[in-house]
Formats: C-alpha cells, sequence, structure tokens
C-alpha cells in the first residue's frame, strides 16, 4: 500500500516507463502480504481450520517485523545518500507522526484481518481508505468535494455491501435482496466478523494516515520515511500490545501470542518482512520519483487483484458474484478519481506542449520576417 507519491526532484526527468514496471513490482509485493502472513502463522499454510501457531494477535507482531524493516531499509538508505543532516534538519510535526502510527495501525490490523477472514475481504475493506482520505479531506481541511467524488463514495459504500454479502445476488433468499444478517462465522474462518472488523479498521486508518501524509509536502522523502517508519512501528506495536493483554481476560486466551513458530513459519515470515517490506518500499520510491501523483495511485490497485489471486489459487477461496460486484465498485470508487487527474495532467501537458512549440514558431517567423 502507497503512504505518499514522491514528487520528482526540480530538473529531474521522470522515467515513466521504468516507474510503471517499480509501481507494478511495488504493488505485487503488498498483494502478496495474505500469502506471506499466512505462510508464517498457520499450523498448516493451506488448511485455516487447524489455527495459527501463535494467538490471533500474532498478526500485528508480524506488522510490527514489517515496519521495523522499513526502519532499516530507510536508515541505509538515509546513509547511503547523505541526507542524515536533512535527517537531523527536518522538524518532527504531528502531522509526520500521525501518519507514520495510523499506517503501522493500519497494517497491523489488515494482517490481523488477513488470518481472521477470507483474503478477498481483508484486501477490499483496506482499499476503502482513499475514499475515507477524500471525506477526512473534506471534513477537516475543509477541501470541496466535486459530484464525481460524492458518487464515488457512495459506490464504495455499496460495493462494501456486495463485498460482505449484505447485499446481491441471492441474498435473503431472494433473486437480488438486502439482508443486514452478517455471516459472522464459517467453518474454516470461526472469526469472520472480526477479521471483517478489523479489515474495515485497516481502510479507516490507511485512509487517515494518507489524510496525514497530506501535510508537509516540502519534507524530504527519505528523511521524511525515517520518521514515518519509526511511528509505524510504534502504531503496529500498540495493536499489538492491545491485542496481546486480551489474552488476559476470561474467554479470550486466544488472543495472547503464544508465539511457537516452526522453521517453515519462520521461513514466512522472513519473506514477509524482505519482499512486503524493503524490496516493496524500495520499488515503491522509484515509482514515485518517476510517475505522476494520479498514475501512482492509479497503479497502486494492482494490489488488489494480485492478493484476491493470491486467496482464489493458492487458498481455494471462492469468489462469489457479489464479491466480484463489490471489489470491482470498490476499486472503482478509489481508482476513477486518480484516472480522472491523470488524464487531466495529461491534457494540460499536452496543451502546454502545444502552446510552447505554437509560441517557439511566431518567435521564429517573426526572426525571418526581421531579416
Amino acid at each position: 500500500m502507497a503512504q505518499e507519491n514522491t514528487n520528482a526532484t526540480e530538473g529531474y526527468q521522470m522515467k515513466t516507463g521504468w516507474g510503471t514496471i517499480a509501481m507494478l513490482i511495488s504493488a505485487t509485493g503488498m498483494g502478496l502480504v495474505p500469502l506471506f502472513s499466512r505462510w508464517a502463522t498457520r499450523t498448516d499454510m493451506f488448511d485455516g481450520t487447524l489455527g495459527l501457531n501463535a494467538g490471533d494477535s500474532i498478526g500485528a507482531l508480524m506488522a510490527c517485523g514489517r515496519m521495523g524493516m522499513g526502519v532499516l531499509f530507510f536508515v541505509i538508505l538515509m546513509v547511503a545518500t547523505h541526507k542524515v543532516k536533512t535527517f537531523k534538519e527536518l522538524k518532527l510535526t504531528p502531522a509526520i507522526a500521525l501518519g507514520g502510527l495510523m499506517i503501522g495501525m493500519s497494517l497491523a490490523c489488515y494482517v490481523t484481518s488477513t488470518l481472521l477472514t477470507t483474503v478477498a475481504n481483508a484486501v477490499l475493506f483496506i482499499y476503502t481508505g482513499p475514499v475515507i482520505c477524500v471525506l477526512a479531506a473534506r471534513i477537516f481541511r475543509k477541501e470541496p468535494m466535486s459530484g464525481l467524488q460524492w458518487i464515488c463514495l457512495l459506490v464504495v459504500f455499496i460495493g462494501m455491501l456486495f463485498g460482505e454479502g449484505l447485499l446481491g445476488f441471492g441474498v435473503g433468499g431472494q433473486f437480488f435482496g438486502l439482508d443486514f444478517s452478517l455471516e459472522t462465522s464459517t467453518p474454516e474462518f470461526p472469526q469472520k466478523g472480526v477479521g471483517d472488523a478489523f479489515g474495515l479498521l485497516s481502510g479507516l486508518f490507511y485512509g487517515l494516515s494518507m489524510f496525514f501524509n497530506g501535510y508537509r509536502k516540502d519534507a524530504d522523502t527519505t528523511a521524511r520515511g525515517v520518521w514515518n517508519f519509526i511511528f509505524a512501528v510504534l502504531g503496529a506495536g500498540l495493536i499489538t500490545i492491545i491485542l496481546n493483554s486480551l489474552g488476559s481476560q476470561p474467554g479470550m486466551e486466544n488472543w495472547a501470542l503464544a508465539v511457537h513458530f516452526t522453521t517453515f513459519n519462520w521461513i514466512g515470515a522472513v519473506l514477509l518482512w524482505i519482499i512486503c517490506g524493503p524490496i516493496a518500499l524500495g520499488f515503491l520510491l522509484v515509482a514515485g520519483r518517476n510517475l505522476p501523483a494520479a498514475d501512482y495511485g492509479t497503479i497502486a490497485y494492482w494490489e488488489v487483484p494480485v492478493a484476491i489471486f493470491v486467496g482464489l489459487v493458492v487458498f481455494g477461496e471462492a469468489l462469489t458474484v457479489n464479491t466480484i460486484i463489490g471489489g470491482l465498485m470498490i476499486i472503482a470508487g478509489g481508482a476513477i478519481p486518480s484516472v480522472k487527474g491523470m488524464v487531466a495532467e495529461r491534457k494540460a501537458k499536452q496543451q502546454q506542449e502545444i502552446a510552447e512549440n505554437l509560441t517557439a514558431r511566431i518567435a521564429e517567423q517573426e526572426g525571418i520576417e526581421g531579416l
């Protein structure tokens, strides 16, 4: 999941082809989170009914490891690019701290969700984040919302109803119906309702992270990245502590960590921390430097089909018609404003090029006539 766009520095010529490839690699790495999270925690990677080799709060702890790798990556990058002084001079503001804290809490809830509900539900719920960001900007920054953005907000909400099976074909025993009786438990996911709730929380925190990252655009990306991931570790750690503490409550012992990983689990954990950490983050930086914001945000949605593909092919999770419709609506509701911005940006660039060429030709013609 992309945290913020990194604008190209002044005078730098963006390589959009390389940026597109980098963004696809990064989004693919992010989309593999469900694969590695289940690999790292399940007693049997392919059979969720056998439970986890740890307590249910293990997902949040896995997020701590991933964010910790993010800190290590950005510190190494900061030293390699000689930006230690820039980091020391960067003023730490609430927006920078909260942006990191929220993304850490988001990933902690997301990984927990991938362990307790279907991959499709987990990834679709977290991608309500961009719409939540727009809504937060409207409420707190008084940014205007166009009619298209309001429509997209409604589309995402309806998509969530489809994705959760509350609206759609065959719902409530009707050809097409609405039924608010949530399916909170299945044989493979006995805590499905809890997992869905964590998915919604991950989307909320993701949207708030994007909202806070909308401030301090002047901050150097690498220096800010160090602070973001330090606070991301704190955010994921906070969720881990809260969930683990639930294990002391009668009847909720399953939330206590009680880690007893096998070698196979540890391999999955390391792959999660590295592939979804430094590798995905590194290509994310490359993409941010070489792509306009709209392109960057739109291609990030590649994470959704990657994650759903993992659920379908690797874990054999069936995709219903309602889930597909809901997924398409959530993706469309989040991506359409970015696509519109991308088209408008390219149109403006073309008009600018035409104006510059016309100005040059007029100047050339006047020079000829002056002879």
